[in-house]
């Protein structure tokens, strides 16, 4: 008989949960963190995507939780990013097999895993007949919130940089490398309730360069139009939303893949600091539902 032992998790636990409980693994645990303080703020406001946040409430100090992050577009998967912490992995098993709150006949990306717990997904999918495949790995980097406010930076005279606006949201989105498995909509709540900027052509206001802090509370959506890299725009925008972050009192990070030398680079060069391990980014679907 399957026992449920995962319950939702209310707004009165979340400041005890993050800061007393995650950051015993800082920074280990900052993507469930930042996932959660944004999830919250998300679900203040009016959002399009719907948040879901899980934890076992008899037992807060093992850090065992669940997010999933759907979406109104039916055809793109939940997002669901899970934590435990170290030496809770055998009974994040049985929670993860047991509980019904993940729609497994759903397609799913399970976000940023780590790695120890990594191997326990691929056995739960398998006991239930279902398939996986490594989106991409990610490499992790973050830096401290005081560190990201006082960060500086000058903007060229040819340019400026400003908040985007729902009206960029288009041509953003048709320039994303991941419009595969994440939607408009996400692009749309990111503009509205997050932190986003954009550098500016002076002499025609042509969009040139764009970053963002992501639904999953990170820094994500970095893009240099074509056109215009080599200019040190990439990093600019980085420092700028970086900057902005720390301003707001939140340690940024940001998952990037491990074959995208040039952001691991750019990244590092801004100041941000690596995490020793891979953080897989797998897709969970039934193969009597999926395509070929």
């Amino acid at each position: 008989m399957r026992s449920e032992i995962l319950e939702e998790m209310p707004e009165a636990i979340v400041e005890y949960f993050c800061e007393q409980v995650l950051k015993r693994d800082w920074p280990n645990s900052i993507h469930a963190y930042n996932f959660i303080k944004n999830a919250f703020r998300w679900m203040s406001k009016n959002s399009a995507s719907s948040y879901k946040l899980y934890y076992i409430s008899n037992d807060v100090e093992n850090g065992t939780f669940i997010g999933i992050l759907s979406r109104p577009e039916e055809e793109y998967p939940d997002v669901v990013v899970t934590y435990t912490c170290p030496g809770n992995e055998e009974q994040f098993r049985r929670m993860l097999f047991n509980t019904e709150h993940i729609n497994w006949q759903k397609k799913l990306l399970f976000q940023a895993i780590p790695i120890r717990m990594n191997a326990i997904l691929e056995t739960t999918v398998e006991e239930k007949g279902l398939k996986s495949k490594l989106y991409f790995n990610t490499v992790l980097k973050w830096m401290p919130a005081n560190v990201a406010a006082r960060l500086d930076y000058e903007t060229p005279e040819d340019v400026f940089i400003d908040k985007l606006s729902l009206d960029h949201i288009d041509f953003i989105y048709s320039q994303w490398t991941h419009s595969d498995i994440y939607p408009k909509s996400d692009l749309w709540d990111i503009v509205r309730l997050n932190i986003s900027l954009g550098i500016f052509s002076r002499h025609n206001g042509e969009l040139l360069a764009w970053a963002m802090c992501g639904n999953y509370g990170g820094l994500s959506t970095l893009v240099v139009q074509k056109d215009y890299r080599r200019r040190g725009f990439g990093k600019l925008i980085v420092l700028a939303v970086t900057k902005e972050m720390g301003e707001n009192g939140v340690s940024p990070h940001a998952l990037i893949s491990e074959k995208n030398n040039v952001s691991l680079s750019l990244f590092k060069n801004v100041g941000y600091t690596k995490q020793s391990t891979i953080l897989p980014c797998v897709v969970v679907e039934d193969p009597n539902t999926s395509g070929p």
